[in-house]
């Protein structure tokens, strides 16, 4: 029996051995195996139990092969934007279909040597799909079943996790939020000259808009006024002075012709209705007014007959005491195009619907009705106090301006207030409109003659006539007082509450529209803050426009405009107040010095960026960037647990324990290194060194055999 035992004990040997040199075959061969983990062969000793001290049974060897798959393979860079590595512990998730389903098992791999196939997914050199969370466009992880909305970061599931697909990841375009224009504008400048910047910015569809912004030197040392033209397509372009968008700086609306009008098309235009008519058939009353064009005009003459009929029809928009009025004006860089700028008279609103040529379609680019936001009054180039006809004017009331007191006379006694200059005036009875226009005719000529501020037959001080449009044109008499701003700077206007004269001033004016009251005993500054003002460094010393609100783009892309559901508004940077780094006022030529601007046109995938944390950015050959996944990395109680298998994956076992998913470089979980692969981790020269040791061991095992042989034939020979 024992000689039976040492054959079967030398058996043992062979076949432990022949388990060693397979494995070291497995490890040499494997030995450029992307994140390939080396398989050691250890040997146990198989013990027969002696049922003698003094006789010895053999037993053998028992070989134990264990893969090391917890050991860290050397990093090597790579050229592949999409070859990724673990450094640390984990397993990235994959699996063996693009689209997994409940018969489609997850698997765990450390070779992330992935590529792009022919539908876009991220799949291994063994054709295995990589896993990955679902991101928002901030990097939020979410789920992959839209379905469901919390996502669970510690389920391997195809409701939370997608197979990466590269072929999904759309275009983008990023509309601009912020817009910054340094320039020097020169000293030397004298009132009324200009120069401009042209601006491009992208809209929420990507589509580039270009838009001008000028700069004219206002009638004091040092201060600038800023327009802005309304870009092609746009309905209308609003500054305001403060980042809530509270206060109006400028608002400019515009009106694009594409055609001319039909005879009978109408556009409304603060409330009547202007028609186009070429044979005189269109009878005019106070809310219906028409433009008369030639059957051969035009869109330049019919742009030109518009703007002629509402000058002439609503007074509102008329020229007045040697005053253009630019509330409505033909572009000045295109004669087929209307613009509306809001003077703080009240804001305009304007309905194209009407406007349809012969053939019935749109005559202009703008589409749908809109308002020109009402100025602020702090930003007006002048102020406007409208007097109701059929007020009441009381004798020896007195209003102030500009330090001079004007005082009611109703009886021709002249002026009872020490140093008061007497404005004849009907008092004491309801003002008819001829008595208004007489009272603001003596009170503007008092004005010229008694300030020096105030020239006569300028347009400094000068009264009009609003919100007219009776049947035959607006009357000529005024109810309204214009006074603007002056060079030597700010001034007051006050209507007393009795501090100065007999009583409190009756009839106290509102401003053209109604919805502000002038009080009496409170001050009212006529001044303009204007957009940029410098100190005598030439440093900007006060900005006031910070956004810029653009409604109605006729492409359909959202209004700029803060609303939710909408894109924000424009961001104006000229520079910071005492810094040299926008804006700048210095004795040389318009000189400008950037421009810059932070949206982008529509850009197509050009490659992904993974980060240490695992999250995936595509980026877009625009210049933007948008994560689209983020990496999960799979780890286990004990990873000499797992179940190795084909295409070096492997499966989670009991002895592994489950598996829990952690973000990337968080915690035990190893970070993920782009453009890198883990090499195998077997070292060819152990391995080599193994094979000698397990070479002589094999052929000592068969001289076990060959001996014990020996002695059973020497054994077999006793009986011959």
């Amino acid at each position: 029996m024992t000689l039976f035992g040492a054959l079967t004990s030398g058996v043992s040997g062979l076949t432990a051995q022949s388990s060693a040199i397979g494995a070291i075959s497995d490890n040499i061969t494997n030995v450029n195996t992307i994140g390939y983990k080396g398989t050691q062969v250890d040997f146990q000793t198989l013990v027969t139990v002696q049922t003698s001290s003094t006789f010895y049974s053999a037993g053998g060897v028992q070989s134990r092969p264990r893969q090391d798959t917890g050991v860290q393979g050397l990093l090597q860079s790579s050229t592949s934007q999409t070859d990724i590595a673990i450094s640390g512990s984990g397993f990235f998730v994959v699996n063996e279909a693009s689209q997994p389903t409940l018969s489609n098992e997850f698997l765990f791999t450390r070779a992330g040597s992935f590529y792009q196939d022919d539908e876009g997914y991220l799949r291994n050199t063994s054709g295995y799909y990589l896993q990955a969370w679902p991101t928002t466009a901030d990097g939020t992880v979410t789920t992959n079943n839209t379905s469901l909305t919390i996502p669970n970061q510690n389920v391997i599931s195809t409701d939370f996790l997608a197979t990466v697909n590269l072929n999904r990841v759309g275009g983008t375009a990023t509309a601009t939020s912020e817009i910054g224009i340094g320039a020097n504008l020169p000293s030397t400048a004298t009132q009324g000259d200009t120069h401009k910047t042209d601006v491009q910015f992208f809209d929420t569809l990507g589509n580039a808009n270009t838009t001008s912004f000028t700069y004219t030197r206002g009638n004091r040392d040092n201060e600038w006024d800023v327009q802005v033209t309304p870009p092609s397509g746009v309905n209308v372009v609003t500054m305001y002075s403060d980042t809530a968008g509270a206060t109006v700086y400028e608002s400019r609306g515009q009106l694009e012709f594409t055609g001319v009008p039909a005879d009978g098309a109408t556009v409304v235009i603060d409330g009547v209705t202007y028609e186009f008519d070429t044979n005189s058939s269109v009878t005019e009353t106070a809310t219906l007014k028409p433009v008369t064009i030639a059957t051969t005009a035009t869109v330049a003459q019919a742009v030109s007959a518009l703007v002629n009929a509402v000058k002439a029809d609503d007074s509102d928009f008329s020229d007045h005491g040697g005053f253009t009025n630019n509330r409505i004006q033909v572009n000045p860089g295109q004669s087929t195009a209307l613009y509306f700028t809001e003077d703080g008279t009240g804001s305009i609103t304007v309905d194209p619907t009407g406007l349809l040529t012969s053939s019935g379609s749109r005559a202009t680019l703008q589409e749908s009705s809109f308002t020109v936001e009402k100025t602020a009054t702090a930003n007006r180039d002048f102020h406007q106090m409208t007097f109701a006809v059929g007020s009441t004017l009381t004798d020896n009331t007195v209003i102030t301006i500009n330090g001079v007191l004007y005082e009611i006379d109703g009886n021709a006694s002249g002026a009872t207030v020490a140093s008061a200059v007497a404005v004849t005036a009907t008092t004491g009875a309801a003002l008819t409109a001829a008595q208004l226009n007489t009272f603001l005719t003596n009170l503007e000529s008092a004005i010229e003659t008694n300030d020096a501020s105030f020239a006569s037959g300028a347009s400094s001080v000068r009264i009009r006539n609003v919100s007219d449009t009776t049947s035959g044109g607006p009357s000529t008499n005024a109810d309204t007082l214009v006074i603007s701003t002056l060079s030597s700077g700010s001034f007051n206007v006050l209507f007393d509450d009795g501090t100065l004269g007999a009583a409190a001033f009756t009839g106290t004016p509102t401003e053209p529209d109604g919805t502000a009251t002038y009080t009496n005993g409170t001050a009212h500054a006529v001044n303009k803050n204007q957009a940029i003002t410098f100190d005598s460094d030439g440093l900007p010393s006060a900005f006031n426009v910070a956004e810029m609100e653009i409604i109605g783009f006729a492409n359909g892309a959202a209004n700029m405009d803060d609303d939710a559901s909408n894109a924000t508004r424009l961001t104006l940077d000229f520079g910071r107040v005492g810094e040299a780094n926008g804006f700048t006022q210095f004795g040389a030529e318009f000189t400008p010095g950037f421009i810059t601007q932070n949206g982008s046109q529509f850009g197509t995938l050009a490659g992904v960026t993974i980060d240490e944390d695992g999250l995936m950015t595509a980026l877009f050959d625009n210049g933007e960037t948008r994560p689209i996944y983020k990496i999960p990395i799979a780890t286990f109680v004990n990873v000499n647990g797992l179940n190795a298998r084909t295409g070096n994956v492997w499966n989670q076992t009991q002895a592994s324990g489950d598996n829990t998913l952690r973000e990337a470089n968080n915690g035990v979980a190893g970070s993920v290194t782009q453009a890198a692969l883990e090499s195998s981790t077997v070292d060819i020269g152990e391995e080599f060194t193994k094979m000698i040791v397990v070479q002589r061991a094999y052929s000592a095992s068969t001289r076990i055999i060959s001996t014990a042989d020996e002695m059973l034939e020497e054994l077999v020979r006793i009986k011959r």
